[in-house]
């Protein structure tokens, strides 16, 4: 008898809590709906045509019916589209996508590309960047092309250019150069050899040239951040 009367009591609090949970349910219905329609009736003030794109926009939400095979094939061809776009970015760019262009030297920038502000309230413009390289390492070629050029600037030292398929590369400090004009160089040759400057210090100047203008070398070359 008292097993009956502990059944019955356990399924009048379940019956209670279902019914309460049931009816807080269609309270957070119908607050969604009402919320949704005081912000059209909002839009429709303001534009017909936006309150009626929205109306369709719920409209088909409502009742879309998910399909596995055709929508995820949508999916997955949008994901492949996603994923082609930088490789479609970098080739019209042409740079490399797997880690770039070899460093012509193994080091870290020292002077940026751009323009280069001093104390005195000078500045000039890098067609390059200034490299420090990692212990006694000499510059080498990030690519293979042919030597167009051989200059001695002097205090500068000697600048060799280097004309690629895509583009054009400078070497600059150098006290000794190991190419010569018209010859035709691998990715990896040694160019020459950098001396070491009034502070102390060796700087290879590395410049990229494409159609005519000077561009960023780090965006065709990975760089070391530190030394």
């Amino acid at each position: 008898m008292n097993r009956r009367k502990h059944s019955v009591r356990y399924k009048g609090i379940l019956k209670y809590i279902k019914g309460r949970f049931h009816y807080k349910v269609k309270l957070n219905q119908i607050t969604i709906v009402l919320i949704i329609l005081v912000l059209i009736l909002i839009l429709k003030r303001l534009n017909n045509s936006i309150s009626s794109n929205i109306i369709q926009i719920i409209d088909n939400g409502i009742n879309y019916e998910f399909s596995v095979k055709k929508d995820g094939k949508i999916i997955l061809d949008y994901g492949k589209k996603l994923i082609s776009l930088p490789e479609k970015a970098l080739s019209a760019l042409n740079i490399k996508e797997d880690n770039k262009y070899i460093p012509p030297i193994e080091g870290a920038i020292y002077k940026p590309f751009g323009e280069v502000k001093y104390l005195d309230g000078t500045s000039t413009f890098n067609n390059g960047v200034d490299i420090i390289p990692k212990e006694d390492r000499e510059p080498v070629s990030i690519d293979k092309g042919v030597v167009i050029k051989v200059e001695d600037r002097n205090t500068k030292g000697y600048f060799v250019t280097i004309e690629h398929e895509n583009m054009t590369t400078v070497y600059g400090y150098l006290t000794k150069v190991y190419v010569e004009k018209g010859e035709k160089i691998d990715e990896g040759t040694k160019i020459g050899s950098l001396g070491t400057n009034k502070d102390g210090n060796k700087y290879l100047h590395f410049e990229i040239w494409v159609d005519g203008s000077s561009v960023n070398p780090s965006s065709y070359v990975k760089f070391m951040k530190k030394l």
